[in-house]
């Protein structure tokens, strides 16, 4: 009876489930009720063949084993019970466990509550009404947030309109799940949005500037490229939502893991006034039929005329970003000679360039305006074109142009530059010393 309450034992203590990443389900808990009753059928058999051979001896024995097994019958339905449980939770685990390298993120196949797949236009092409309609329904699910904080923290903390309300608001997440999606129109990016492609690897986003909604880069700051615009990146603006007006703030702009495909001259990414931690990562712009500037930050385009419904606000904004982030990307440009050019134009504080890879660029970066600027890792092919090309001579190549006042010269870092081309860290309004990336030979900095 000893070893039989062993094995018993050995049978239940079988039983696991763990839900890992990386650990398997190893216990089928549908045999262990038959393995369980031919075990106490075989007790049966043996105290049946002990009284038919020695019956006189034995007496004692039996009775031992009888009273044994009507004492732990009662144990023996607990073991019952406790089996038909771990079986329901171990079929739960494995319905959740397809396969051993099955991981949390892999399980979730439904979106989170702020987040939206991007999805494809009736037209079966564009995805530009996919879009509009994401951000209709992220903006009203932020109005609680936004109202809640603002009538809350207002009262304790005084600052700006519209601050704590923007701060609290959720991150909206447009989710990008097809290989690529094609836009008509400018796509804004609303303050406290995410564009992401977490789902898999990189979605194309074809942008061609042929919409009825097209915004275009018509202000001479820096230079008017005169371009469409692909991406937007909202400033502060008034949104008018079913419950209630919210003056957005620009804060923490996200885009992320996708590739930016500009056609027709489009300008890839539009910074508009004062975003503060926006970030871009992951992220690949492809630029040869793009515009000269691959992401420019500049004035509100279409102030008093704007396509969407939302009023751009310029109330106390300068343009001047704070805090941003441009994490792993790879650029590549127009592949030509003409100027001014440049793969980034930015004012600010605090800017960080990480790991920055350009291709077919005359001039990489070029900060006009701030402090405390870091640009560490950069690198920047020269060469033949596809078709044999030289675009540009050798000595044309910049890899950056940071501009300093007086106040402000040496407050900026730059590290891991690869290449062997200039690189120029010159006084505002000061004349550059050769021909190069975004100037003439004479011309005056920015």
């Amino acid at each position: 009876m000893k070893n039989m309450c062993k094995f018993i034992k050995r049978l239940f203590m079988k039983l696991s489930g763990t839900k890992t990443t990386t650990e398997e389900i190893s216990v089928d808990a549908s045999n262990l009720q038959n393995e369980l009753q031919l075990q106490i059928n075989d007790l049966s058999k043996q105290i049946t063949e002990l009284e038919n051979k020695k019956p006189d001896l034995n007496t004692g024995v039996i009775s031992d084993i009888a009273d044994s097994v009507v004492g732990h019958a009662g144990l023996l339905r607990e073991l019952q019970s406790l089996i038909d449980l771990q079986a329901v939770k171990i079929k739960e685990l494995e319905s959740s466990n397809n396969s051993p390298s099955k991981t949390y993120s892999d399980v979730k196949l439904e979106p989170d509550k702020f987040e939206f797949v991007l999805g494809v236009d009736a037209d079966g092409h564009y995805s530009d009404e996919s879009w509009e309609e994401i951000i209709k329904k992220g903006q009203e699910l932020q109005y609680a947030y936004y109202k809640a904080a603002e009538d809350k923290y207002s009262k304790i903390w005084p600052l700006f309109p519209g601050w704590h309300g923007s701060a609290m608001a959720p991150v909206i997440k447009i989710i990008c799940e097809e290989p690529e999606y094609h836009f008509k129109d400018t796509k804004r990016l609303p303050g406290r949005f995410c564009l992401s492609s977490d789902r898999r690897w990189s979605s194309v986003l074809r942008f061609y500037g042929d919409g009825q909604k097209v915004l275009k880069d018509t202000i001479p700051y820096g230079t008017a490229t005169n371009a469409p615009i692909g991406l937007y990146v909202e400033g502060k603006t008034k949104v008018q939502t079913s419950q209630g007006e919210m003056l957005m703030k620009p804060f923490e702009q996200t885009i992320e893991d996708v590739i930016i495909c500009a056609h027709n001259g489009v300008l890839p990414i539009y910074l508009s006034m004062n975003q503060d931690r926006f970030c871009i990562r992951g992220a690949k712009i492809l630029q040869h039929q793009g515009a000269l500037i691959g992401i420019k930050h500049g004035p509100i385009i279409n102030e008093t005329n704007y396509p969407f419904p939302a009023i751009q606000d310029t109330e106390g904004n300068n343009v001047y970003l704070a805090d941003p982030r441009f994490e792993n990307l790879q650029m590549e440009g127009p592949h030509n000679n003409k100027r001014p050019q440049a793969a980034m134009l930015l004012s600010g504080n605090n800017i960080i360039i990480s790991n920055l890879n350009l291709y077919g660029w005359m001039q990489g970066p070029y900060m006009h305006g701030g402090q405390n600027r870091l640009i560490n890792g950069l690198t920047q092919h020269w060469g033949n074109t596809h078709d044999g090309r030289m675009y540009c001579s050798r000595d044309e190549i910049v890899s950056y142009t940071v501009c300093y006042k007086h106040n402000t010269k040496d407050s900026d870092c730059f590290s891991g530059i690869a290449g062997n081309f200039k690189q120029w860290y010159l006084p505002k309004r000061s004349k550059v010393p050769t021909k190069g990336g975004w100037h003439n030979a004479g011309e005056h900095t920015l």
